[in-house]
């Protein structure tokens, strides 16, 4: 499964380098632009693109490309129908990587200093919210009939306007004394982390040809994925620390992520500890606390809170294979997209 998997990766990373290429040059500047003359010097162009690209060229798992050529295949489309809009899904991530390292103050992403500490608040914002509109393009000039266009385009902005709902919950709470409920979680991380997974899947069927059934179902299947996903990041953040990012961030940024609010609803009078500890993490950065990391990682885990969260993102991970299998025949696209859920939430 390996070798399929990471052959369809090879694939994906060629189209992300082809749409943004290490060179720009005015005739992408036409194309990302829709104007036939646009006026401005290259090296300019290149300057506010350069927090774009210095995100992307770090890499990344890019598993949401593949999911979505997967889906496209399980529902009797050809790779190659979805393969050209594998920025459509990728791109919008990586802006929201730079958006949310600026809003949550963090110093590291994928194995670098967050590029908004490199290039400017200013440029990183430009350049985050533009890898959210420039991949729209394929869309547009694509050979898809008119309702094909409409129905990417219309499950590209549902899914991004989740997107936002899910980061604003986020914020709100680790900037507040909410504490939310294990469900009211689950529902943020259907918007911020399930929706982009929601969408690879949707593109894949549209561009497939798949049913509108196909497509809520896949969609549905693969938001909770992600949801999975986003709970065992969680998890690992607090024990081996997710590549690319300091153990314990979290901590710092003062996040209620899923073992923390399983925490304190069994035990509330752990909560001024707790809050103690969160705050002076913040107060040193990452760099500065890992005492205190240490004793809310000890916490969490000597409660249960962290193992209770893994149960719950495998149990995620079961649920949806187990739908993938009972409503589509078996093949190398669905053994694929269980390998993801398997070997994604180790």
């Amino acid at each position: 499964m390996e070798e399929q998997y990471n052959n369809r990766l090879l694939k994906v990373e060629n189209q992300l380098k082809n749409y943004f290429p290490k060179q720009i040059n005015y005739e992408w500047v036409q194309n990302i632009s829709g104007m036939k003359a646009p006026l401005g010097k290259m090296e300019e162009y290149t300057a506010f693109c350069k927090p774009a690209k210095e995100l992307l060229n770090r890499g990344g798992k890019r598993w949401r490309p593949v999911l979505m050529l997967l889906t496209c295949e399980i529902t009797g489309g050809e790779e190659k129908d979805a393969l050209p809009l594998s920025p459509l899904v990728e791109f919008p991530h990586n802006g929201s990587l730079i958006i949310d390292d600026i809003e949550d103050k963090s110093d590291w992403r994928r194995g670098g200093k967050a590029v908004h500490l490199i290039y400017g608040d200013d440029f990183a914002i430009n350049a985050g919210n533009m890898l959210y509109y420039m991949p729209t393009t394929l869309i547009d000039n694509s050979d898809f009939s008119q309702d094909k266009k409409l129905m990417l385009y219309q499950s590209y902005s549902e899914n991004m306007r989740r997107l936002h709902f899910g980061q604003g919950f986020d914020i709100l709470w680790h900037n507040s004394s909410i504490i939310p409920d294990p469900q009211e979680y689950e529902q943020m991380c259907k918007f911020k982390t399930g929706s982009l997974a929601r969408m690879a899947a949707q593109t894949g069927v549209i561009a497939g040809g798949g049913s509108k059934k196909e497509k809520e179902l896949l969609g549905t299947v693969c938001e909770s994925m992600g949801v999975g996903f986003q709970i065992m990041d969680d998890v690992l953040n607090l024990t081996t620390g997710n590549p690319g990012k300091g153990r314990g961030d979290d901590i710092v940024e003062g996040k209620k992520s899923l073992p923390v609010i399983y925490y304190l609803k069994k035990n509330s009078n752990g909560l001024c500890r707790l809050n103690k500890l969160f705050e002076l993490a913040g107060e040193k950065g990452l760099k500065d606390s890992e005492k205190e990391i240490n004793e809310a990682v000890s916490i969490l885990d000597n409660s249960g809170a962290i193992k209770e969260a893994k149960e719950r993102a495998l149990m995620l991970m079961e649920s949806s294979e187990k739908i993938i299998k009972e409503h589509f025949a078996k093949s190398e696209a669905t053994d694929l997209i269980i390998y993801m859920m398997k070997n994604f939430i180790k």
